[in-house]
């Protein structure tokens, strides 16, 4: 909040007391509220959505209230990622939008932060929000205690998969119908 004073003393000839008049002018009044949205509402406990790996993301951080309006900006790691601010005067609004084109797993549970400010005489607003996804498998093996296999022998085979948020299920399949699911 910025604050101006305007002082004015006056005195008399007779006495040595000074009267001063002090008039305080706001020229700042922060914002009222902040709200961050993902492609599905409003993100709540700081975390998205689920997102595939490979979707796109889009982030709307909004301010309402405020004089002036706040300006909205993203940030990821300390590095400004957009500071573009759209201004809705009539709604006492200002938002900024952040969007991913592809989400890979480098933004798995990456914090994106949304800072809000109309003055720099105060700290600005902080919302941080935590990118949740989806991960494909990276890699599936079949284990076999045997490295040759002949019909009509029973053998121990096992499936291993990794990478994969949340943990894969695993079926199995013999020609066209299902024999089970782990």
């Amino acid at each position: 909040m910025m604050k101006t004073f305007r002082n004015s003393a006056a005195s008399t000839e007779k006495s040595s007391e000074f009267l001063y008049t002090t008039k305080l002018d706001i020229l700042a009044l922060p914002p009222t509220g902040v709200q961050v949205n993902d492609d599905f509402g409003v993100v709540k406990n700081g975390i998205t959505t689920s997102y595939a790996e490979g979707a796109s993301l889009t982030l709307t951080c909004s301010a309402t209230g405020g004089k002036p309006l706040a300006r909205v900006s993203w940030w990821r790691d300390g590095k400004l990622v957009t500071d573009e601010c759209q201004y809705f005067p009539e709604r006492k609004k200002s938002q900024s939008i952040l969007k991913v084109d592809k989400l890979s797993r480098s933004h798995l549970l990456a914090v994106y932060s949304c800072e809000v400010s109309n003055s720099k005489l105060q700290p600005p607003l902080v919302v941080r929000v935590a990118i949740d996804m989806y991960l494909r498998p990276l890699e599936v093996t079949l284990i076999k205690e045997h490295p040759e296999l002949s019909a009509g022998k029973k053998y121990n085979i096992s499936c291993r998969c990794r990478g994969s948020r949340p943990p894969a299920v695993i079926t199995w399949w013999k020609v066209s119908h299902l024999h089970f699911t782990l």
